[in-house]
């Protein structure tokens, strides 16, 4: 029972249609594909306005589906980038129910599919994985050999689920009774047993080298604490590089009510740095 209820709180899936890219003028195609136990997913991609420099994988958080996060990425077309964006086992129009195995194999047959894509060009591939999505994606590639992917970009993302399962119940701790030192110690105890490590992002990251790999995490964020990502840049091997941003919360750097615009041209340029050479 507690594992499972542990495992509710990093997967809160749903079927709601919240955005698509037609509201924002943006040519796309609706894409199924198959995970490699054949579990049938959904995704868009939607297509660069002028020339494309290259193709942006895109990796969502936990909650809601695909057209949840549009507002996230919406602005990569008008600066080149092609996007894919697609749904885990369970999310949206995706088949089948989420699971760590699962989700980690739909993150694998995602990438798989765009870099053997004949209609994209080879080798300007990149990644943009925010919160859970982060994790899946750093442990997606850390775990595979994909040569195509020229940097990756994560926002928000946790250390290890042990580490976020013990972040999330001492803020509910702390919510519901105050601040009481000595259950700490319980609540490692119980997060050691209640939850595993299985395919966190802490024990591989350092396999992502010699990929370029960026960490953006906002001071203020109470749902992933911003010194997950201080861990993890610890854990990483160069090149490597860490934003910290101060005045956002969990992922509010990009969506255009939020955001400042410097930050979505500095991921551009991040990008753009990059990029395979012509030769």
């Amino acid at each position: 029972m507690i594992p499972g209820c542990l495992n509710n709180r990093f997967y809160q899936p749903d079927q709601i249609l919240y955005h698509t890219p037609d509201q924002y003028n943006l040519h796309y195609e609706e894409v199924f594909f198959k995970s490699k136990d054949g579990t049938k997913l959904h995704g868009w991609f939607v297509h660069a306005v002028g020339d494309a420099v290259g193709t942006v994988i895109h990796f969502h958080g936990n909650s809601g589906n695909l057209t949840y996060y549009l507002d996230q990425i919406c602005w990569l077309p008008l600066n080149n980038f092609n996007v894919f964006t697609f749904d885990y086992r369970g999310y949206g129009q995706s088949e089948g129910t989420p699971s760590r195995s699962g989700i980690y194999e739909d993150s694998v047959s995602a990438i798989e599919y765009i870099i053997s894509n004949p209609t994209i060009a080879p080798g300007n591939v990149y990644i943009f994985g925010q919160s859970l999505g982060g994790v899946n994606a750093i442990v997606a590639i850390a775990k595979n050999d994909f040569p195509e992917i020229r940097a990756i970009a994560i926002e928000g993302a946790f250390y290890s689920y042990r580490a976020e399962a013990r972040d999330m119940m001492g803020a509910t701790v702390q919510k519901k009774i105050g601040n009481i030192p000595f259950l700490s110690l319980q609540i490692w105890l119980f997060s050691f047993f209640a939850v595993t490590n299985s395919y966190s992002p802490n024990e591989v990251i350092d396999q992502v080298s010699p990929i370029p790999v960026l960490l953006i995490h906002c001071t203020q964020d109470s749902v992933v604490s911003y010194h997950h990502s201080q861990w993890l840049y610890e854990k990483a091997k160069e090149p490597k590089y860490l934003w910290r941003i101060s005045g956002c919360r969990h992922l509010q750097v990009f969506p255009e009510k939020n955001t400042e615009y410097r930050y979505r041209q500095r991921l551009v340029q991040f990008f753009n740095d990059h990029r395979q050479s012509k030769k």
